[in-house]
């Protein structure tokens, strides 16, 4: 009864459980990201909320990846709005958000001289023509954007950040919610830069602007899978399943199944007495 009435992720080892879905979940344990590190810091206007709790792989996977933006240009600082608040659950602000999976990030931007500039207690939109900031959206919930100084859109150091998120080891990214000019620009940065194809091909599918809220000139947000252990306490993806578009033909060879292989998989599995355990 006790067990029934607590709930997964209650007697875990501490480690975080993400539970439910984005948009109705919940976050057990949830990892507390500092308000201040290594290349990245929250501005005043989301530190006072303190809505900086997230799944232990997305913190973590935050923390690097600014460190790595700074390291390959320094001075680079990102800004951090939201993740989840702790515990997670409903939030006036957001209709996702809820179970740790999810964070905004403001974007790099630069002066009229290419130096970076800090981010500001504001979320400026940025014009595709020019890349130049322009006023933020009008304020909701009670919520007031702060000014800030002249700025532009920092394409190098905004696909940094995008590249250090896509090969983050500990998560898999399910979407980068983006303006859609703002992602043919870091696109074609990107291919002019010479990326890697499969990495082109990763955030050709995963950055793009979403089609029921609003177009994300403004904030890159990131959402990332669950993780295999939260899966299995109730943590469920909703949307496409995870990226697998031509991962097979960028695979080395020695990890490709052989048709032997795969044909001995299914016999596997259409001859299994329980379909219990496997994980699709």
């Amino acid at each position: 009864m006790l067990a029934g009435c607590a709930g997964p992720g209650l007697f875990s080892d501490g480690t975080s459980v993400s539970i439910g879905t984005f948009t109705h979940g919940a976050l057990r344990h949830g990892a507390h990201l500092a308000e201040k590190g290594d290349g990245y810091v929250f501005p005043t206007l989301w530190a006072v909320r303190d809505t900086r709790y997230g799944t232990d792989e997305l913190v973590e996977a935050l923390a690097h990846a600014a460190r790595r933006v700074r390291r390959e240009y320094p001075g680079a600082l990102l800004g951090i709005g939201d993740l989840s608040s702790r515990g997670g659950g409903d939030s006036v602000l957001h209709r996702s958000h809820e179970n740790g999976r999810d964070a905004d990030l403001i974007y790099y931007a630069v002066d009229d001289k290419g130096r970076p500039v800090p981010p500001a207690d504001s979320m400026p939109r940025y014009s595709a023509a020019d890349l130049k900031a322009r006023t933020p959206l009008p304020p909701e919930h009670g919520v007031v954007y702060g000014p800030f100084t002249p700025r532009t859109f920092d394409v190098r150091r905004n696909w940094a950040l995008v590249r250090a998120l896509l090969e983050e080891p500990r998560i898999e990214i399910q979407y980068l919610f983006i303006n859609n000019r703002l992602r043919d620009r870091l696109l074609a940065y990107a291919a002019a830069e010479g990326e890697d194809p499969s990495l082109l091909d990763r955030a050709t599918e995963l950055l793009h602007q979403p089609g029921d809220s609003m177009p994300h000139d403004d904030h890159l947000h990131v959402r990332i899978f669950c993780a295999q252990d939260d899966r299995a306490q109730g943590c469920s993806d909703r949307g496409p399943v995870r990226w697998w578009k031509k991962r097979y033909k960028y695979m080395p060879p020695q990890q490709r199944l052989r048709p032997d292989d795969l044909a001995d998989t299914l016999a596997m599995l259409l001859t299994a007495r329980s379909w219990r355990g496997f994980i699709f």
